[in-house]
């Protein structure tokens, strides 16, 4: 029989919102079971953020340093050495479902073209044949709605993603505690659930290759009923946070707390702007239990790679912010599900494995999974040999990490340098380091057993100055063997 895949990425999702993760309230029945059947990487990391950069990296397999793409929208080169073309080229044919945040280099493109002169990352990277364009509506899912009766003048993103509000407005509550205005089973995301099992099982009887993406839990956080009241604020977990991180002393961590936007202080806020993101993630629990169950009774589940990850974290109010920047675990940590219905992953199956990866390792893990070489520039590894429990399979002894911060600042606050607004992380299971390149900004150093939250800086005081310096050390040799040389190591064929 023909090998399947099917790759899920859900954006902003939590590693540590899954059931089977430990998370004592939240429902993910059909992810915990498919943990279950497969093998669950507790410690994945992206390496870029927010999603452009990191999806990125993900579907080439490099790093930041590599690509070039530092922030939304920013054009990447050379885009055809990606995954989905790799795999096109050796007999293939990927499709994708939802987005991918690809901007095209407008070098690329003919005088007169729209994106030469403006930013734009609605766009598939080459290779990838598009089955449905939809990151949080498409003109698709509008015409199903009225199709099913709602009125046509509802069906647009001015009123689908506005909350079924009282007529006087929330009241004391946030937007997001007032339910969607359709009906859980006419959700955009179950909309490209049904997509996708369509595209299923019109391939039963062949091979494919399906990139299926939601936009969910990624916000605005809104989700229909009952998932919008599915979680009693009583029971939600406080943030990790200290009241002295709003006065921050380092230049960094000011700067991005002053950012009033990225702040949910007021505690019954937060719970409730928690309570829909978790109601968010059991929703597209559900949705996926339809995929999975779609691929058992069409006879299609043992011949399926299934991956599930996201491209980046949420930090849920963690140290006062939301979203998915900065160099914070919440926001680089990533849920990562792989299940192989081979024999040879019963080593693993039902475990989960606590050594590093990265996302970039997920594309050459497809690959060897499709008897496909690795592309040349990959610089992530296959996880296989973990995941079969191979004898030579080791976790990664650390994680990489990068961040470009210019357009998270204030404009008032903007050096004339850009290039220099970016952060690198360097992380093991010991000490977390960062290091920036503005030269006025320290490092950050922490003990990650001692201070799991992130608390407190250490990279100032005398007795870890060895520590600093080695861990700066490890960035150097990091970069140094990653950014793009690819001329250097054509030449040295011919030498």
């Amino acid at each position: 029989m023909p090998k399947n895949v099917l790759w899920i990425m859900a954006d902003e999702f939590r590693a540590d919102c899954l059931g089977c993760a430990g998370n004592p309230i939240i429902q993910t029945p059909h992810l915990d079971a498919l943990a279950a059947e497969g093998t669950r990487f507790t410690q994945c990391f992206v390496q870029a953020a927010p999603c452009a950069p990191s999806r990125m990296c993900i579907y080439t397999g490099r790093y930041l340093c590599a690509t070039g793409c530092l922030d939304n929208r920013t054009p990447l080169a050379e885009a055809e050495d990606n995954v989905a073309m790799h795999l096109r080229v050796h007999g293939h044919r990927p499709a994708i479902i939802g987005y991918n945040d690809y901007a095209i280099d407008p070098r690329t493109l003919p005088e007169g073209h729209p994106y030469r002169t403006s930013l734009n990352y609605d766009n598939f990277l080459p290779g990838f044949d598009v089955v449905l364009e939809h990151e949080s509506d498409s003109p698709e899912w509008y015409a199903d709605q009225r199709a099913k009766g709602y009125p046509p003048e509802a069906c647009c993103r001015e009123v689908m993603y506005t909350p079924d509000m009282p007529p006087e407005g929330p009241g004391e509550h946030l937007p997001c505690w007032y339910p969607a205005r359709y009906r859980a089973e006419d959700s955009e995301a179950q909309f490209v659930t049904s997509k996708a099992i369509e595209y299923l099982a019109a391939r039963r009887d062949s091979g494919w290759f399906l990139s299926l993406n939601y936009i969910k839990p990624h916000g605005p956080n809104l989700c229909p009923a009952p998932y919008h009241r599915m979680y009693g604020l009583d029971a939600i977990p406080p943030a990790v946070r200290r009241p002295e991180e709003c006065d921050a002393t380092h230049p960094y961590l000011r700067r991005m707390g002053e950012n009033a936007n990225s702040q949910l202080v007021d505690d019954r806020e937060l719970r409730e702007f928690k309570a829909t993101y978790y109601g968010m993630v059991s929703e597209i629990d559900a949705c996926l239990g339809r995929v999975l169950d779609a691929l058992r009774s069409s006879g299609q589940w043992d011949d399926t790679l299934i991956v599930f990850t996201s491209d980046h974290g949420e930090h849920l109010g963690d140290h006062y912010l939301v979203g998915k920047a900065h160099y914070f675990d919440a926001a680089l940590r990533v849920p990562l599900i792989i299940r192989d219905p081979s024999p040879r992953a019963d080593a693993t199956r039902g475990c989960a494995l606590d050594g590093f990866c990265e996302a970039i390792d997920v594309a050459p893990t497809i690959c060897e999974w499709l008897d496909v070489p690795p592309h040349a520039r990959f610089q992530g590894a296959s996880l296989l040999a973990r995941v079969h429990g191979r004898p030579e399979a080791r976790p990664k002894p650390r994680v990489f990490y990068e961040y470009y911060y210019y357009n998270s600042l204030h404009l008032e606050e903007r050096p004339a340098d850009a290039d220099a607004c970016r952060l690198w992380v360097v992380r093991d299971d010991r000490f977390k380091f960062v290091a920036f390149g503005e030269e006025d900004v320290p490092p950050l150093l922490f003990d990650l057993r001692a201070d799991p939250g992130e608390f407190e800086n250490l990279a100032r005081r005398p007795e870890h100055a060895s520590i600093v310096a080695e861990y700066a050390q490890h960035l150097i040799r990091w970069r140094i063997r990653n950014e793009d040389n690819r001329m250097e190591r054509w030449a040295r064929q011919f030498r």
